[in-house]
């Protein structure tokens, strides 16, 4: 097995850093804060960041194909402008369940948003698991989720990955064309491939899936016959997200937090909410288009 490290991109203190993934028409990375209501650009060419404050709690922020972004807010999905500055309502999420918010997502290879819910407060599998076409339908695939992650897809876009944190099994399913159904497959791993609990993910041009291990202070890369290949040790015990990206695409990035973590881990770990980076040897595949 691979063993990488690595270090911070940007000192950012996020609490909640999440829903990151890169951007190629603008070679940056986005991602955001949940807990500061924070949109976080990235320029990998010049090294800067930018932050733009939101009305809401975001979990995902996507560049669409049309200009513009969309945002994961705690119940809706919200189409802004490039300035962040207006906002419009294009679906509402689970208005009947108080507990539960907008989490994990992942443009999927038709131009959609697949997204699931989190439970916060409690593991109770209260959650689901939905498509946004890029027409606006809302389809429900699955039910029965506590706490959405590791969403991401194959490069031929025949798989689909997901993963419950509060269960810890990195799960499959079989993509029909045009997403006209999703058939649940064999597992790629179990709760114990690797220290911690699977969160946020990304896929390589080989098919490897990088998941981030919250609580496990490191990102694995487990290859399709769910085997480890990689491993990248991180200066915190809470990674959350990950994306490739970078002018070749073999940058891996890294988002963490600093919420729901001790505070003798924080000393420990005072990197602990900031970005991290790594190059690896295997790249991303170009990100697929949001076309909502």
């Amino acid at each position: 097995m691979r063993l990488h490290h690595a270090h911070t991109a940007f000192d950012c203190h996020n609490l909640l850093g999440e829903g990151c993934s890169w951007s190629a028409s603008d070679q940056s990375l986005w991602w955001t804060d949940i807990e500061t209501k924070s949109v976080f650009r990235w320029d990998d060419n010049s090294g800067g960041a930018a932050v733009r404050r939101l009305p809401n709690r975001a979990a995902f922020v996507f560049p669409r194909a049309r200009g513009g972004f969309v945002l994961g807010f705690p119940k809706s999905i919200v189409i802004t402008d490039p300035t962040f500055t207006d906002f419009t309502q294009m679906a509402e999420i689970e208005p009947h369940l108080a507990q539960t918010r907008v989490n994990d997502a992942a443009i999927d290879p038709y131009g959609g948003i697949v997204l699931g819910t989190y439970n916060e407060r409690s593991r109770e599998p209260v959650g689901s698991v939905y498509r946004v076409a890029p027409d606006g339908e809302v389809v429900t695939l699955f039910s029965g989720v506590a706490a959405a992650n590791g969403l991401a897809f194959s490069p031929d876009g025949r798989i689909m990955y997901f993963t419950d944190t509060a269960d810890g099994t990195i799960r499959r399913f079989a993509l029909a064309t045009q997403f006209a159904s999703v058939t649940e497959i064999g597992p790629l791993a179990g709760p114990n491939v690797a220290p911690g609990s699977p969160d946020g993910a990304t896929v390589d041009v080989e098919g490897g899936y990088w998941s981030a291990r919250l609580r496990g202070g490191c990102v694995v890369r487990i290859d399709r016959n769910g085997q480890l290949t990689d491993r990248v040790d991180v200066p915190s015990m809470a990674p959350t997200c990950v994306a490739l990206g970078g002018e070749d695409l073999r940058t891996l990035f890294i988002t963490s937090r600093r919420i729901r973590q001790p505070s003798d881990e924080l000393l420990r770990f005072p990197e602990s909410g900031n970005l991290f980076r790594v190059e690896v040897d295997r790249p991303g595949g170009l990100p697929f288009d949001c076309r909502v």
